[in-house]
């Protein structure tokens, strides 16, 4: 038997046929779009697209130096127009010229399709006719960075709570501000992000709240500060009477913390009865007196301390202090006395026990030609500091416990040095008194504060070693830096005719060293003055006076030996001879 096969016949085109195809496809495609390509840049021409505007502004059609001309004008405000920069609470005005920001117009024309370019996009603006562009910029962004550096500078800053606070009777606000710290490099983007579509640019910053804000610093002034010092208030002292708490001794007593996140007001129990202290003083309440030594009879005598009743600081506020809020009848509050130590106790003053004396001093006055204003003006000077008590710590003054050397003080006129001359004055010679009190306590070995020699050498005080004063400029100053009290003696004698007077001061105490020495003073480098004469109505005459320095101590003695020195020296000028013509 014989098998037949039959064979299938088909028939397919051929892969390199059908790759052919398309590539040639292909290649017409390329060769179009070339062909346009070229035909867009051939057509470019000087002259802007059609349909082309740069920022709103038309400039469709124009010449490539019209475009650029009429962008210029019709752009300039926009362009110029001052960026506000703000950030937290400071806002700046920023000149875009100043900190390196313009529009480039030329620039800008020639991207909206104006002239010949091989650039696809200037090509596809040609085909299409051109459209709506952005302005091109010039950045110089080390200048805006600058600008945003100074601007930050003022800008960051920690947070500032508001403040209450009374000036006088008048409660004060200032505002709080928030904490700003500027991202300077995010913000310099922002800046040239927004230019020139945007004048207002808010600052990348990160910004932090105050505690206290100025709402709420004024809810306390309304509900607190203002109520507290809108009246007196009325405080009943039981039977020692009643007296009125100003509003300026409660403002003056008031501040305002910050506490759990808003003002809390605080007060001084102290300044608030210093405030009243007249008032109080007017209250039928018993007086506490200090312990102090005087001099009976030339001997040191111990007078005791008395201890009083007076309103206490700390019971003031507790009574005033819950209706500082109330207003009207309603302001009236009550305090009960409290008992008033004495501040210098006996028990201090026994321990500050005065003794004998330590320190002693004559001076020796004439008062014949004219020198009887020395008997009264050194009287007043030794009545003023007769028995005057120095506790402990304490310093005394001339000018304090004399006081002004006035008429009305009971001071005649006498002579005093005025730039080197001689001419009288109200007060004159106490400068005597001066020395004296100075040598007394100068020997007892107390602290010399101040003291001040006259500028010219007198023979009967000790060279160097004297004082003069003038109220309201020179003082004469020391200060009891023992553990023992001081009590001054002074006693003047006064003079007549041809016999002197005299003023002696002692220093009454306890002693602390053995002895205080102070040897005869060494005068050196002598002057001498000139000869004037002078024609003045009211010349008198001058003797001349010599001029030299003077080199002194004071050495302090313990037990046969010196344990301390101080060292002292003055230069005294000359005094002129003058002669009345």
């Amino acid at each position: 038997m014989t098998k037949k096969s039959t064979a299938a016949t088909s028939t397919s085109r051929p892969k390199r046929s059908r790759a052919l195809v398309v590539g040639v496809a292909v290649a017409t495609v390329v060769l179009v779009l070339g062909a346009v390509y070229v035909a867009g840049y051939l057509l470019a021409g000087d002259r802007a697209p059609r349909n082309a505007s740069v920022g709103g502004v038309p400039i469709g059609g124009l010449p490539r130096e019209e475009a650029v001309a009429t962008l210029e004008e019709q752009l300039a405000p926009r362009a110029d127009a001052p960026i506000t920069l703000s950030a937290g609470d400071t806002v700046e005005e920023l000149l875009p010229e100043e900190v390196g920001l313009s529009i480039d117009s030329a620039a800008s024309v020639e991207e909206s399709g104006a002239g010949r370019s091989w650039d696809p996009t200037q090509i596809w603006q040609v085909l299409t006719g051109g459209s709506e562009r952005e302005p091109v910029t010039r950045v110089d962004e080390a200048r805006v960075a600058e600008a945003v550096a100074a601007f930050a500078e003022g800008a960051d800053g920690e947070p500032e709570d508001a403040t209450l606070a009374y000036e006088g009777t008048e409660v004060q606000v200032e505002e709080a501000s928030t904490g700003v710290t500027v991202d300077q490099q995010a913000t310099v983007e922002q800046l040239v992000e927004a230019y020139p579509r945007s004048t207002t640019v808010e600052a990348t910053a990160e910004v932090t709240q105050p505690d206290v804000t100025t709402e709420e610093a004024e809810q306390v002034a309304e509900e607190v500060a203002e109520p507290a010092v809108s009246a007196p208030v009325e405080v009943e002292a039981g039977d020692a009477g009643t007296f009125e708490v100003s509003p300026e001794s409660i403002a003056a007593a008031t501040t305002f913390e910050v506490a759990e996140g808003g003002y809390v007001a605080r007060y001084d129990a102290e300044k608030l009865l210093e405030g009243n202290e007249e008032a109080v003083e007017e209250l039928d309440t018993t007086r506490a007196k200090d312990a102090y030594w005087t001099l009976e009879g030339g001997t040191p005598e111990l007078v005791e301390a008395v201890d009083g009743t007076s309103v206490g600081a700390d019971a003031l506020l507790e009574a005033v202090r819950p209706v500082l809020t109330t207003s009207g009848s309603e302001r009236k509050a009550s305090v009960e006395l409290t008992e008033k130590k004495a501040e210098f106790t006996t028990e201090d003053a026994e321990k500050a026990k005065v003794t004998e004396v330590t320190g002693e001093f004559t001076t020796r006055f004439p008062v014949a030609n004219g020198g009887e204003y020395r008997n009264t003006n050194l009287g007043q000077v030794a009545k003023r500091i007769d028995g005057y008590w120095l506790a402990p710590g304490e310093t005394f003054s001339m000018n304090g416990v004399v006081g002004e050397r006035s008429a009305e003080n009971g001071f005649v006129d006498g002579y005093v040095i005025q730039g080197g001359v001689l001419k009288k004055e109200s007060g004159g010679g106490v400068s005597q008194g001066a020395t004296t009190i100075f040598n007394a306590a100068f020997f007892a070995g107390l602290e010399d504060v101040e003291h001040h020699p006259h500028t010219l050498y007198f023979p009967r005080y000790p060279p160097g070693r004297e004082a003069t004063v003038y109220y309201g400029s020179l003082d004469l100053r020391f200060k009891n830096d023992t553990p023992y009290g001081v009590v001054i003696e002074a006693d003047r004698v006064p003079g007549s005719g041809s016999k002197q007077g005299s003023l002696t001061v002692k220093i009454w105490s306890t002693p602390v060293y053995d002895e205080i020495r102070s040897p005869d003073p060494e005068k050196s480098d002598f002057t001498s003055g000139r000869r004037l004469e002078s024609d003045d109505p009211e010349c008198e005459y001058q003797a001349p006076i010599q001029g030299f320095t003077a080199d002194f101590h004071r050495a302090f003695i313990q037990d046969g030996k010196e344990v301390k020195r101080e060292n002292y020296t003055w230069t005294y000028d000359p005094g002129d001879e003058i002669v009345c013509e």
